[in-house]
């Protein structure tokens, strides 16, 4: 059996109508719901506010690595030409290898310009004067300026020695004449009697060369050590070779171009 009594009714209602708490609830949840609306609505706002500053960052960006790269071509521009100018400092200096030196004498620059003066260049200054180049060979002290060793790693060899000349007409008439008349020793591989001894080769006791810029002579090792190139020499302190089974003389345009960029990209090992 139901009771509908008037005290039912109220009871009821008081439910329905709820208690304030109840009120502050949905208001919190009203406002919080509002704030997040708000939110939304300023979103577009924000996110075209943060694209902007975006936009202005990468505008950033890019206008100083247009500066970077604007600097790195001028220290590249600067090493090119200090490098030439050091070379062309050199211009007057040669390097020669293998010339003994008694034992505590390599500090003493007159010592090491004698031992050079006999042992290597006296040679090529007789060659010139039987060949009518020179009238008289100069005395050491007119022909060269001065003599140091450089340091070495390997010591059961001698130091390489640079020499500088007076002179770079001299020192050009050295180079000129070097292969006929500096000192050598002929040596030839085997041949048997049935086969044609083939041309002696010439080696050079004291071997002449330019004397080079560090950053020339690293770029030189490194071509004369890759298996892609035939002979690779030096002309003015410029740096010529061949291709391995190529005759074409070609010419290094800058010495810290890689040797990739000078030979191309090595193919695949046969």
């Amino acid at each position: 059996m139901t009771r509908t009594g008037k005290g039912s009714n109220t009871t009821a209602a008081a439910a329905t109508a709820g208690t304030p708490a109840d009120y502050d609830t949905i208001l919190a949840k009203l406002d919080s719901l509002t704030e997040k609306l708000e939110a939304l609505e300023s979103l577009p706002s924000r996110i075209t506010a943060l694209e902007k500053l975006l936009q202005e960052s990468n505008d950033k960006a890019a206008s100083l690595q247009a500066e970077v790269s604007k600097k790195d071509r001028v220290i590249s521009d600067m090493k090119v030409k200090m490098n030439a100018l050091e070379q062309y400092n050199r211009k007057w200096s040669v390097r020669i290898n293998n010339i003994p030196l008694p034992n505590g004498e390599e500090s003493d620059t007159t010592v090491v310009m004698d031992a050079v003066y006999k042992m290597a260049l006296l040679p090529i200054l007789e060659g010139a004067r039987s060949t009518g180049l020179i009238k008289k060979i100069p005395e050491v002290s007119e022909l060269l300026e001065t003599a140091h060793i450089l340091p070495a790693k390997d010591n059961s060899r001698p130091k390489p020695i640079i020499c500088r000349f007076y002179s770079r007409n001299m020192r050009a008439m050295i180079f000129r004449l070097k292969k006929e008349f500096a000192p050598s020793n002929p040596t030839s591989s085997y041949a048997s009697a049935t086969v044609p001894r083939p041309t002696p080769k010439k080696t050079y006791m004291y071997p002449i060369y330019e004397d080079l810029t560090k950053d020339t002579h690293s770029l030189l090792q490194a071509l004369l050590k890759d298996e892609r190139t035939g002979p690779v020499w030096t002309v003015s302190g410029n740096i010529r070779y061949k291709l391995a089974g190529d005759t074409a003389i070609r010419k290094v345009s800058s010495v810290y171009d890689s040797v990739e960029k000078i030979l191309g990209k090595p193919g695949p090992k046969q």
